[in-house]
């Protein structure tokens, strides 16, 4: 299951609707370039730890768990215990879902959540990632298109004025030689005499200051800025700016505030996975992730080979 297909119309939804109106930046490549990359830099700190007989849901685990924010473990007569995207409905004593809905091709149905379904959430408000991913996505690829008029623009330095279109003609072919890199290029001398004044040089030029206008490299700074802050945001260590002139409780600082949001996820899918073992305690899950340069483990992450004895349990 690849990235565009799970986030499918909720993460364009999503998307268009945590933007204002003015500056407009469509859904296009790029975006979805720097969304796609952004969404495996977030994923890829993460590793879980499967049995056997989900060898082949690994991908599609993981994305629902990242993209979805939730995913649903549940007992059936014909899959065993499978993991399946799902709703939820119900309300318990602290307004906890009490029971998952499944309306996939292969499983439909209705399970008791504590008994033959658990609910495993990234976050407590049932959300993916998906927001943190278009909100650093737009702003790179609006950043990316200004990179790309500045480059445009700094390569026009030269406005040539002619007289009529044969002067224009013969100034193209002295600026092809010229940008071909010949050092000496000679003009017919009619030429001057049909300037557009009829005294001044055939060529009569608007130069703008190349120098003073070239902001490529502080676009480029401000690319390298935004995916940093993503880092940050997300729990990726990252070294940072002059790093070495921060006091140490500035430096504790910083660890704590990109680790906000990655230690937000690991502690709601510890419990989530701590609720699946309870109740199905032959799955064993377990998993690590690496957040503020540390990786965390949780559960029986060693052993990686055991399988799981699926119950035979009806629906």
């Amino acid at each position: 299951m690849d990235f565009d297909r799970i986030e499918g119309y909720e993460g364009v939804n999503l998307y268009m609707s945590s933007r204002s109106d003015t500056p407009k930046v469509e859904y296009d490549v790029t975006t979805k370039y720097f969304a796609r990359g952004l969404y495996q830099r977030i994923k890829s700190g993460t590793i879980f730890k499967l049995p056997k007989s989900w060898a082949r849901a690994k991908t599609y685990f993981k994305n629902v768990v990242f993209c979805n924010g939730y995913i649903g473990v549940v007992n059936t007569a014909k899959f065993g215990t499978v993991p399946i995207i799902s709703g939820y409905k119900g309300y318990g004593l602290w307004l906890q879902p009490t029971q998952l809905v499944v309306s996939q091709p292969l499983l439909q149905g209705k399970f008791t959540i504590g008994k033959d379904a658990e609910l495993i959430k990234l976050t407590d408000d049932y959300k993916g990632v998906l927001d943190i991913v278009w909100h650093f996505a737009t702003r790179l690829s609006v950043a990316v298109a200004s990179l790309d008029c500045s480059l445009i623009n700094e390569r026009l330095s030269v406005i040539a004025g002619a007289k009529n279109k044969a002067n224009a003609e013969a100034l193209k072919i002295i600026f092809e030689k010229i940008s071909a890199g010949q050092p000496f290029v000679i003009f017919d001398k009619e030429l001057k005499d049909e300037s557009l004044d009829g005294n001044s040089e055939p060529i009569w030029t608007f130069s703008q200051d190349v120098a003073s206008q070239y902001i490529s490299d502080k676009i480029l700074n401000d690319i390298a800025t935004i995916i940093a802050q993503f880092d940050k945001e997300v729990g990726i260590a990252a070294v940072g700016e002059k790093k070495e002139r921060l006091i140490e409780s500035e430096v504790k600082t910083q660890n704590d505030d990109s680790c906000a949001r990655a230690s937000t996820w690991f502690e709601s899918l510890s419990d989530s996975f701590d609720l699946v073992n309870e109740t199905f305690p032959d799955l064993n899950l377990s998993f690590t992730m690496k957040y503020g340069g540390e990786v965390h483990e949780y559960g029986d992450t060693l052993d990686a080979n055991r399988d799981a004895s699926i119950r035979d349990e009806s629906v």
